[in-house]
């Protein structure tokens, strides 16, 4: 079962052309983004796996899925979803007046959980998390360490 926190931050938005304008919005604070190889460090500890043998076989499944996604088809990952392309296209009047070159805006890879990872992410707590708040405990934090260590010398 996993079980997480996933720690999110108040943003405003400032796009004046649209009607959310002014409001509120919580967006996801990540943390640092992995490597394969320190993909390949976790599954090891749950395998047993050597971990250089785990990080080949995860560089040559990266491989094949862009492969294999690069040229049209969708792969299906047991306990997680489906892994697609999706595109962004401009809108035409007419099937002959649109071009895929020049009418494509945006292409996406998209995860579609399956139904056991859509469960496990209902079961995720969110903390919000302030920049100010985080920064004023540190600071506290130091300022207080700092007389301890007055204290102690004088």
């Amino acid at each position: 079962m996993i079980m997480g926190t996933i720690r999110v931050k108040p943003v405003q938005n400032n796009n004046t052309y649209t009607s959310a304008y002014g409001k509120w919005f919580m967006q996801v604070l990540l943390n640092v983004a992995l490597s394969v190889e320190d993909l390949a460090y976790h599954i090891s500890l749950d395998s047993g796996v050597e971990r250089s043998k785990v990080a080949e076989i995860a560089r040559a499944i990266v491989k094949q899925i862009d492969e294999l996604l690069c040229n049209g088809h969708a792969i299906r990952i047991p306990h997680l979803g489906l892994l697609k392309l999706s595109v962004k296209s401009k809108g035409a009047k007419t099937v002959s007046e649109f071009h895929a070159g020049k009418d494509i805006e945006n292409l996406h890879l998209i995860l579609k959980p399956d139904k056991e990872i859509k469960a496990e992410l209902e079961k995720i707590k969110f903390e919000k998390f302030y920049y100010e708040d985080a920064l004023a405990k540190k600071n506290a934090a130091q300022e207080e360490e700092n007389q301890e260590g007055g204290e102690n010398n004088g």
